[in-house]
């Protein structure tokens, strides 16, 4: 009983020390969490105005794989054979949240396959794409991934109010090396340059280091906004030497809003195209007289709204929006009348290209294909090819044949059986058309091709 005291006074002891150890331990993760905020406090400090617009604008960079197909002569045969062989890397960027991705022609020429990698994501699986337009003039090219997203996009910016000197970053995969990123500043505007035997005009000359599989990939402002596709450099070495090219955006641009038609890309159209008037605002510009929109009251020149009354002002986003409405069949469109905002649903329908073609000219034609031009022996790599004269036609008068390969109307490329369209429904019945076109010629040497022109009265 006597111990009792001194029992209780040790226990006091005890308890009081272990409680200072529970008071210590608790401390210890406090001063663990300072540590980490602290870590964390000194990351963001290193964050820097390129780390910001990378994190943002990487995952929509792209690379691009492409197989061509060769024909190889066998060591033991005489007989050639068509076999697969790695073609091009390069890199593309994302422009609509279902696959679409922008590249430069050069990337894809020539591909029997084209596959692209989501690098800029860390997902190295390959997503077969297509090949849906291409314009050679500006190196660009138009593809459509197989899995149909949705994807990452990029900001589009403006290339019209860049200045020498400011901060621009490239995102691309060289030498197939994927989400790669540099920088540099604009060194120059409106550079004309040859690259390859062609000529082009109004680039963007950086010093950002670009080098092979680069071509097709991002080339961002500060603020991580796309304001040009890199597209070639300049070297004495082979490699990277200072000198970079990109295409403005505002040519991808106008590419956009050409290739990503639904005529185009759907086979589908409205029968209206929508242009930039005074100001930047959009406004109806054509409307063809053989389709949908012809039936409505729709005028050339009217503002094109939205549903609050405010114009609108992006000719891509706009675009995009068309595209997007051809599932739901048609696209609902707000214009500014005298007696305010008005709604019109203007319907999508077939393309009457065929039809038009057949009543118009008496011609029947067929894009050129890969096939076709190894059968035929052209080099053209766009145009129509003709299959049928109609007797008694604007075409049979002026002498056209099945084969010929008709290339230019009107001073403008032919790609696509939709130009054709284009063309003649701009044409007044009784109005002539300017045809260029090639026609194979047999000798006894072989086979030549001769360039024609022709001057075709519509019916």
């Amino acid at each position: 009983m006597h111990f009792i005291p001194a029992m209780t006074t040790l226990n006091r002891t005890a308890l009081t020390s272990l409680a200072l150890g529970l008071v210590c331990l608790a401390a210890a993760p406090v001063r663990a969490d300072d540590g980490a905020d602290e870590k964390r406090r000194k990351r963001e400090m290193r964050r820097t105005p390129v780390v910001t617009a990378v994190e943002h604008s990487a995952p929509s960079v792209v690379s691009i794989g492409t197989t061509r197909l060769m024909r190889v002569r066998r060591f033991w045969e005489w007989d050639f054979i068509v076999q697969e062989r790695p073609g091009a890397l390069g890199s593309g960027v994302i422009v609509h949240p279902r696959g679409y991705v922008i590249t430069n022609a050069h990337v894809i020429n020539q591909a029997a396959q084209i596959a692209v990698k989501l690098t800029g994501m860390g997902d190295d699986r390959e997503i077969p794409a297509e090949l849906l337009a291409v314009d050679l003039e500006h190196d660009l090219a138009l593809l459509r991934m197989s899995e149909p997203g949705p994807y990452p996009v990029a900001d589009f910016g403006s290339s019209d109010d860049l200045m020498v000197g400011e901060t621009v970053i490239a995102l691309g995969s060289p030498f197939g090396l994927g989400r790669t990123v540099t920088t540099g500043v604009i060194s120059a505007l409106k550079r004309d340059v040859r690259i390859r035997d062609q000529s082009f005009e109004g680039l963007i000359q950086t010093d950002a280091a670009v080098n092979q599989g680069n071509s097709g990939g991002a080339l961002l402002n500060i603020v991580g906004e796309l304001i040009g596709v890199n597209s070639a450099i300049f070297s004495l070495s082979g490699g990277y030497d200072g000198i970079s090219f990109a295409i403005p955006v505002a040519t991808v641009r106008e590419f956009l809003v050409e290739a990503m038609r639904p005529r185009r890309i759907a086979g589908r159209w409205l029968g209206v195209e929508f242009e930039e008037g005074p100001g930047g605002r959009l406004q109806i510009g054509t409307v063809y007289p053989v389709s949908p929109a012809a039936k409505l009251e729709l005028e050339r020149g009217m503002l094109v709204t939205d549903a609050d009354g405010k114009p609108r002002r992006d000719l891509v986003t706009l675009t995009f929006e068309v595209l997007d409405a051809v599932e739901s069949g048609a696209y609902e469109l707000y214009t500014r009348r005298a007696d305010g905002t008005k709604k019109t649903s203007i319907p999508f329908d077939a393309l009457p290209t065929h039809k038009l073609a057949w009543e118009r000219l008496g011609l029947t034609l067929l894009e050129v294909t890969p096939d076709i031009t190894e059968k035929t022996g052209y080099r053209e790599r766009a145009g129509l090819v003709v299959q049928k004269v109609r007797a008694d036609s604007p075409a049979a008068r002026v002498g056209f044949e099945r084969g010929d390969l008709i290339t230019h109307m009107d001073e403008s490329a032919l790609r696509s059986l939709e130009d054709v369209l284009v063309g003649v429904q701009l044409t007044p019945a009784g109005e002539a058309l300017e045809m260029q076109f090639v026609r194979p010629q047999r000798t006894k040497s072989g086979v030549s091709y001769e360039r024609w022109k022709a001057r075709l009265v519509t019916d």
